[in-house]
C-alpha cells in the first residue's frame, strides 16, 4: 500500500539448503482467471455437457480422483468398469467420446492424459535414472509447462493438443444409441394406429 512501512520478508535457510521464488501458476484465462485443481468451472461444465450421460460423467471425476502428478491415470479400462460397476464396452464409449473433444488422451495402455486445461494434480514425479546413474530425481510437475510439452508433443491427436474452448452444452449431439432410439420412436410414431397394434 501506498505510504505503508514496507519491511522485507526474511526466511532464514537451514546451512547448505537453497529456495527460489515462483509466481503463481495460473490457467492462461481459459476456464476461470486462476488455475484451481480440480476447477470449479471445469466441474460445473462437466454436469451440463454429460446430464444425459452419468456413465461419462462419473468416469471424468473418478479419473480425475485417480490421477498422479502430472494428470496421468494408470488404469485400464477393465478396472475402472470394475470400479463404476458398468460393462467394459460402456468405458470403451465414454473414453472415445471425451477423446473426440480433447478432454483426455490414452497415452499407452493401461495409461490416460486428463488435459491439463481443465484438472491437473501438480507436484514432483520421479524421474528416470539414466543408464549407468544410481540416483533417482524428481521433477517438479505444473500447469504451464505441461501444457508446453503437451503443445510440442506430435504424437498427440490434434483436438488434445490444440484444446482451447469446451463444447456448448447445449449443442451437445445425442449419443449414437439415444439418437437410434430416438428415430426408432418417431418411425413407430409416424406409422398407422392398425400397423402399430400388429
Amino acid at each position: 500500500m501506498p505510504g505503508a512501512l514496507r519491511r522485507p520478508n526474511v526466511v532464514n535457510l537451514p546451512d547448505g539448503c537453497r529456495a527460489s521464488v515462483e509466481a503463481p501458476v495460473t490457467s492462461d484465462g481459459f476456464l476461470d482467471e486462476d488455475f484451481v485443481m480440480d476447477s470449479q468451472a471445469f466441474l460445473c461444465w462437466l454436469a451440463d455437457y454429460y446430464h444425459d450421460d452419468l456413465v461419462t460423467l462419473r468416469l471424468i471425476v473418478r479419473m480425475m480422483g485417480m490421477q498422479k502428478p502430472g494428470g496421468v491415470v494408470e488404469a485400464t479400462q477393465t478396472r475402472l468398469a470394475e470400479l463404476l460397476k458398468v460393462k467394459q464396452s460402456q468405458i470403451s464409449r465414454s473414453l472415445k467420446e471425451a477423446g473426440q473433444i480433447g478432454v483426455v488422451v490414452k497415452v499407452k495402455a493401461g495409461a490416460y492424459q486428463l488435459h491439463p486445461r481443465l484438472t491437473l494434480k501438480g507436484g514432483r514425479v520421479p524421474i528416470e535414472p539414466k543408464p549407468g546413474l544410481r540416483s533417482q530425481g524428481s521433477m517438479k510437475v505444473d500447469q504451464l509447462s505441461l501444457l508446453d510439452s503437451i503443445a510440442d508433443n506430435e504424437d498427440l491427436p490434434e483436438v488434445f493438443r490444440e484444446l482451447r474452448k469446451l463444447p456448448d452444452p447445449e449443442k451437445k449431439p445425442l449419443r449414437e444409441d439415444k439418437a437410434r432410439a430416438r428415430a426408432r420412436a418417431a418411425a413407430l410414431a409416424a406409422r398407422p394406429e392398425e400397423d402399430r397394434t400388429s
